[in-house]
């Protein structure tokens, strides 16, 4: 059984292959961007729709980023024995502080195609996820946890590698060992301003092979131009963190044009906060 599903394997362009020839996995690749997004249309569409369930901005950037991955997938792919391969789905991983017995710890959860779930989906699902971590019922995640802490780190160094190449170079579930299948999706998203902090560069991370992290920064007041006045507005830093080996500048640009887009005119873009139809296949 395969870990990750995926569809055929992508044609390299000359400077794709420079690109992949040039770095392993990363040491380092990453490319950083960043863009301040108004959020005063944001919060009032969120307060639209949050009826029944809390909707927050993270869960807004969520939704936001995977679309813009479906429009444009050069980012969505996984780098396998120096090949990209497109992934069949795109699934977002969400990281969470967690608070236990030994203290505050960084954790996460991964949502399943996330593009055909609605806004709603995505904060009934993140509200469960979280309340699953912090009671420690997810057991995957509880299981990896035990033999992390188990390890000292001159050993788990070769462990996390020997696991990345069982799951991302050979591309075999790890399942039967109670690891948690794709544990990281196509992008990760961490909400730096839950910390009161305004942006961050977030690095990649060397194990997950997840080519895409978004930082989403404090929501605050700030000094923006409305019709040729300045005035105070509220806004949010993002910031990108991504994979030179998958993507050059000008893709990268495409995926930051459509984001900002969205950000501020979520009303335009209101069928993809909502559920996808099924398919008729």
């Amino acid at each position: 059984m395969k870990n990750i599903p995926l569809l055929g394997r992508q044609q390299l362009t000359t400077y794709r292959k420079i690109s992949i020839a040039s770095w392993d996995h990363p040491r380092d690749p990453s490319t950083y961007g960043s863009v301040d997004v108004p959020v005063e249309k944001v919060l009032s569409f969120l307060e639209e729709r949050s009826k029944d369930v809390r909707i927050t901005l993270t869960h807004f950037v969520a939704k936001a980023i995977a679309n813009c991955l479906e429009k444009y997938p050069q980012l969505n792919h996984l780098l396998r024995l120096d090949q990209l391969y497109e992934r069949a789905r795109t699934d977002v991983f969400i990281t969470t502080l967690v608070r236990g017995d030994e203290g505050k710890d960084l954790s996460g959860f991964v949502l399943r195609d996330t593009p055909k779930l609605s806004l709603e989906d995505v904060a009934e699902l993140c509200s469960d996820r979280v309340d699953s971590l912090q009671q420690e019922n997810d057991r995957a995640a509880r299981r990896e946890q035990k033999w992390i802490r188990a390890l000292p780190t001159f050993l788990l160094r070769p462990m996390l590698r020997a696991r990345d190449f069982v799951v991302h170079t050979l591309n075999l579930s790890a399942a039967k060992l109670g690891l948690a299948r794709d544990r990281f999706g196509s992008v990760m998203i961490s909400n730096i301003g839950a910390l009161g902090i305004d942006q961050a560069l977030i690095p990649l991370s060397p194990y997950s092979r997840c080519p895409l992290i978004l930082g989403v920064g404090r929501v605050r007041e700030a000094p923006v131009v409305r019709d040729g006045q300045v005035v105070v507005g509220r806004i949010a830093t993002i910031t990108f963190t991504y994979d030179h080996r998958y993507a050059d500048g000008a893709h990268g640009a495409q995926i930051i044009r459509r984001f900002q887009k969205i950000f501020e005119n979520p009303e335009a873009f209101s069928e993809i906060f909502d559920r996808a139809a099924p398919s008729k296949a």
